[in-house]
C-alpha cells in the first residue's frame, strides 16, 4: 500500500485518519495461515534411560504425549493485543522428527556433542552444543530432553531457550538464522528442559509439561512476566501465567495461560517470523514415528529411507514379509509379530492410579491399565479415587493452591473455592523439597527464591534492555537502590549549586575590587556616558486646548 504524503502538510486529514485506520485494521485482521510449528524432538541417553526407562517406544511415546498437551495450551490461545480485539489462534505444533539416544555418543579428543558422557554440564553450553546439530536448520524449532541437575547462581535451572524478536531477520527463537561462533554454525532456533529438579527429584508430568511450554514461550518471543498486576495476579484473581519468572504449580487457571503481556509479545512474532518456516496444518507427516491419519506405522528416518524391517517409506506395513505391527511404534510388538502374552508392556504408577499392565498376545497395543483400588495413597498426600488420583485437599472437599504468603508458602495449603484466599492446613504439613513454592523452590520447609530457567538472546543490545527486568532489580536490591537514586539526584544538584554559588563569590569579589580601587585606566576620562532625556514636543493647532472662546 502506497500513501502519499502531502510534502506542504496540507493532506486531507480525515482522509490520513481512514488510511490509517485501514492499515492498522488489516494488519490485525491478518491471520496467518501456516499455523504450524515443525518440531524437532531430541532425548539424550540420561533422559532414554530415566523417563524411557532405557525402551525406545516408552520414550517416544511420553514425548509424544507431552507435546500434545503443550500443543492444546498453543492451540487454544487467542493471540492478541488487547481483549477487544479479536486476534488469530489456531497456532500450535506438529512433530516433524523424533531422535532417541539410547547411549551416550563417543567424542574424539576435545570435540563436544550434547550426548556424550559428562559428569556435569553447564546450561549455557550444552545449549550453544545442542544448537550446532545441522538437523535444527529443517525446523522451526528443536527441543532437547535430558534428565541431570544444572546449577547457576540464584537459580534452580530447569530448561533454556532462546528468545525471539518481532525484528524479521534477527537471531533466537522461531525461525531463526543461523549464526557463526567459533568456526561454528549455530541454529538459534532450539532449547531445552531437564525433567531433573535441583534436588535430583523427578518432576512430575503436570510441572514437566509446564517447563516445556514455558521454554517453547521464549522461543515464540516471550520474555517472563513483569511483576505487575496485569500480567502477574495473585492467586485470588486466578494466580501466576505460564512465563511467570518463578515456577508456577498448575493448580491456578492461569498457570496454563499466557499473560496480557506474552500475548503482545508472542504475536508480534508470529505476524513477523510464523510464515518463514511454520508449515500449514495436515493431518499426517510420514517420519516422525507418529502414527497419524491413514498412517498404519511411523518407523522415522529408517522408514523414510525404507530401511526398516517393518514399515515402508509410505508408513503402511510390510505385510508381504508378514509384518503386522510396527517395533518402533507398538509397545507389544517384537519382530514385527505381536508379542506373547503376560509380557508386561507397563509399569504401574502409583502417582497416576495406574497398575501395571501386560500385552495380550492378539494386539500389538499395550492394554489400558486397570485403576488401583480407592484409598491407595498418590501423589501430594492424595487418595486414588475412581482411577484418578486426588490431590489432599480435594479429598477434604476444598481446592488445592499455592499460599502466596512467604511464611507459608511450603505449607500445603487450600481453599474453599477459586477466587478464595488459601490457608494453611490443619494440621500443618511441610511441602517436600523441590515442590515450586511463590518465589521458586521449597527446601526444608522455606521458599528459597530462585527462578526456574533462564534466558538466551542474540539481539543487539539496545533489544535487551527491559523496564520491567530493571524494576525487578531495583526492588531485589533496595538499599542500593536508594543510594543510588539519592546520588543520581544529590550529584547534580550539588554541582549546580556549586557552580551558582562559585559565580555568585567571583561577581562579588570583582564587586569589591572595583569599589575599593583608586587607579583608573588610561581611557576612563574618555568614557562618555549618554543620558537621554524626553523631550516634550511643542504643541501644534490641532492639540491646542481651549477653556474658554477665542
Amino acid at each position: 500500500m502506497e500513501i502519499w504524503v502531502d510534502p506542504e502538510g496540507n493532506e486531507d486529514d480525515d482522509s490520513y485518519t481512514k488510511v490509517r485506520n485501514k492499515r492498522q485494521a488489516e494488519q490485525y485482521e491478518y491471520t496467518p495461515t501456516k499455523t504450524r510449528c515443525p518440531l524437532l524432538l531430541v532425548a539424550d541417553y540420561r533422559f532414554y534411560q530415566e523417563m524411557g526407562g532405557s525402551n525406545t517406544k516408552t520414550t517416544i511415546n511420553y514425548l509424544i504425549s507431552l507435546i500434545d498437551r503443550v500443543h492444546k495450551i498453543y492451540n487454544d490461545t487467542t493471540w492478541q493485543d488487547r481483549q477487544e480485539q479479536d486476534g488469530f489462534k489456531g497456532m500450535g505444533f506438529v512433530i516433524k522428527k523424533i531422535v532417541v539416544h539410547n547411549k551416550p555418543t563417543k567424542v574424539r579428543g576435545n570435540e563436544e556433542h550434547y550426548n556424550m558422557m559428562r559428569e556435569k554440564w553447564d546450561v549455557r553450553t550444552l545449549l550453544e552444543v545442542f544448537s550446532r546439530y545441522n538437523e535444527l536448520d529443517n525446523v522451526c524449532l528443536g527441543h532437547l530432553f535430558t534428565h541431570q541437575t544444572f546449577d547457576a547462581a540464584n537459580s534452580t535451572v530447569l530448561g533454556l531457550a532462546y528468545i525471539a524478536s518481532p525484528r524479521p531477520y534477527s537471531h533466537g527463537g522461531i525461525c531463526s538464522l543461523k549464526y557463526f561462533k567459533n568456526g561454528y554454525t549455530l541454529y538459534l532456533n532450539s532449547g531445552l528442559s531437564s525433567s531433573r529438579n535441583h534436588y535430583g527429584q523427578r518432576v512430575i508430568t503436570r510441572e514437566a509439561d509446564l517447563v516445556t511450554a514455558h521454554e517453547f514461550g521464549h522461543n515464540w518471543g516471550s520474555e517472563h512476566d513483569p511483576d505487575i498486576p496485569e500480567c502477574s495476579p495473585s492467586a485470588s484473581q486466578g494466580g501466576s501465567y505460564l512465563m511467570y519468572t518463578y515456577s508456577v504449580s498448575g493448580y491456578d487457571i492461569n498457570n496454563k495461560r499466557f499473560s496480557p503481556c506474552s500475548l503482545r509479545s508472542i504475536r508480534k512474532v508470529l505476524l513477523a517470523k510464523s510464515g518463514r518456516c511454520f508449515s500449514e496444518p495436515q493431518e499426517s507427516f510420514c517420519g516422525n514415528l507418529r502414527v497419524e491419519a491413514d498412517e498404519e506405522c511411523d518407523a522415522g528416518l529408517l522408514g523414510t529411507e525404507d530401511n526398516d524391517a517393518c514399515c515402508d517409506k509410505n508408513c503402511k506395513l510390510r505385510r508381504n514379509q508378514g509384518a503386522v505391527c510396527s517395533d518402533k511404534n507398538s509397545p507389544c510388538c517384537q519382530n514385527c509379530q505381536f508379542m506373547p502374552g503376560q509380557m508386561k508392556c507397563r509399569d504401574a504408577q502409583p502417582a497416576t492410579c495406574e497398575q501395571e499392565s501386560r500385552c495380550t498376545g492378539a494386539s500389538s497395543e499395550c492394554p489400558r491399565s486397570l485403576a488401583m483400588t480407592d484409598g491407595t495413597p498418590c501423589l501430594e498426600r492424595g487418595q486414588c479415587r475412581r482411577g484418578k488420583c486426588m490431590p489432599y485437599c480435594e479429598t477434604q472437599g476444598l481446592q488445592s493452591c499455592m499460599c502466596d504468603i512467604i511464611a507459608d508458602a511450603c505449607k500445603r495449603c487450600c481453599r474453599m473455592n477459586l477466587n478464595d484466599t488459601c490457608f494453611p492446613v490443619d494440621p500443618q504439613d511441610i511441602l517436600p523439597d523441590g515442590t515450586p513454592c511463590i518465589q521458586g523452590f521449597c527446601n526444608k520447609g522455606m521458599c528459597e527464591k530462585t527462578i526456574q530457567d533462564v534466558v538466551e538472546r542474540f539481539w543487539d543490545i539496545i533489544e535487551d534492555i527491559n523496564i520491567n527486568k530493571v524494576l525487578v532489580f531495583l526492588r531485589d536490591n533496595i538499599v542500593g537502590t536508594v543510594i543510588l537514586v539519592t546520588a543520581i539526584i544529590w550529584i547534580p544538584a550539588s554541582c549546580v549549586v556549586s557552580y551558582v554559588d562559585r559565580r555568585r563569590r567571583n561577581a562579588q569579589e570583582a564587586s569589591d575590587k572595583w569599589r575599593n580601587s583608586n587607579q583608573f585606566y588610561r581611557d576612563d576620562n574618555r568614557r562618555v556616558i549618554n543620558i537621554n532625556i524626553s523631550r516634550q514636543r511643542p504643541p501644534t493647532a490641532a492639540h491646542l486646548h481651549t477653556t474658554g472662546p477665542l
